[in-house]
């Protein structure tokens, strides 16, 4: 009969390596308890045995490894286990919340996708990140998708009753409209350089709403995923957002064809060039 060995997937009273920390109460290992197979290097292909007795002890998910001995690779894996050399252990999980807790990121639910031997100690904060579709994720990115969860919450303190509220500063309003005019410019900002991405083939329409999204909590970011990906179209992604935004600069979203004529001929002048396809929709304007 194959022998036991026992491993921890995870310590959760750890902040592992990538600087969070796992809540194993909001782990569901439902589906993978269907089919508990055990991988190597969270290598899919690398099946060298299952996993038994999934349990939390001490605040650590602990599991018994059978290893496969049949199998060449599982029979040399085991043998490194027996003799000291192999004692880690990493768990690959999909990320579905994301908190912050006493200023630390802390995954509150989660999906136990696979968990594998391999030569980083479990001690070490040796986890695997995916997405849903088994796809796998750099922290950065699944930090991203959580962004708001990550924003301290500010409670509204002017519900008490009895609470005399002053007078509105004039200066108040004035920094309100300037923020708002800020805003307004980072929207349009965001705007130009997704709809120069989507050209440029570096994302597709489909994304752009949700990426829109998430830069309006981190821009730079965004700015960061989307310019390490290879831009299908010629021209360069720099050029494609001067390019949009010379189209329709703030106020002249709405103006026709008859009004560049009379507000900025010169503008108009230059569409004619630059943005040929934007030209030419003004011009069918007329013909309504």
């Amino acid at each position: 009969m194959p022998k036991k060995h026992t491993f921890v997937l995870c310590d959760g009273n750890r902040v592992n390596s990538y600087g969070f920390r796992t809540d194993l109460a909001g782990i569901d290992t439902e589906r993978f308890q269907s089919n508990p197979v055990m991988l190597y290097a969270h290598d899919s292909t690398e099946v060298i045995g299952r996993w038994e007795n999934l349990r939390v002890e001490d605040g650590k998910l602990m599991a018994d490894a059978v290893f496969d001995t049949d199998d060449e690779q599982g029979k040399r894996i085991a043998g490194k286990v027996e003799r000291g050399f192999l004692k880690g252990c990493s768990m690959g999980i999909h990320v579905k919340e994301l908190h912050e807790v006493d200023n630390v990121p802390v995954v509150t639910r989660s999906e136990l996708m696979e968990a594998s031997v391999c030569p980083i100690p479990s001690d070490a904060g040796a986890v695997r990140l995916y997405d849903e579709n088994r796809k796998e994720l750099t922290f950065e990115e699944v930090r991203l998708q959580f962004n708001n969860q990550l924003k301290p919450i500010e409670m509204n303190k002017n519900e008490e009753t009895n609470v005399q509220t002053p007078a509105a500063d004039p200066k108040d309003a004035e920094i309100a409209s300037l923020k708002a005019q800020l805003a307004e410019s980072k929207k349009r900002e965001v705007d130009s350089f997704l709809t120069a991405a989507v050209q440029s083939g570096k994302i597709t329409t489909e994304e752009k709403e949700g990426f829109a999204k998430l830069a309006a909590n981190d821009f730079e970011t965004v700015q960061s995923l989307i310019n390490s990906r290879p831009a299908k179209a010629s021209a360069s992604l720099k050029d494609l957002q001067a390019q949009t935004a010379t189209a329709a600069p703030a106020g002249r979203e709405n103006w026709t064809y008859l009004e560049w004529m009379k507000k900025d001929p010169e503008g108009l002048k230059r569409m004619k060039t630059e943005n040929p396809t934007e030209f030419e929709r003004l011009q069918n304007t007329l013909k309504k």
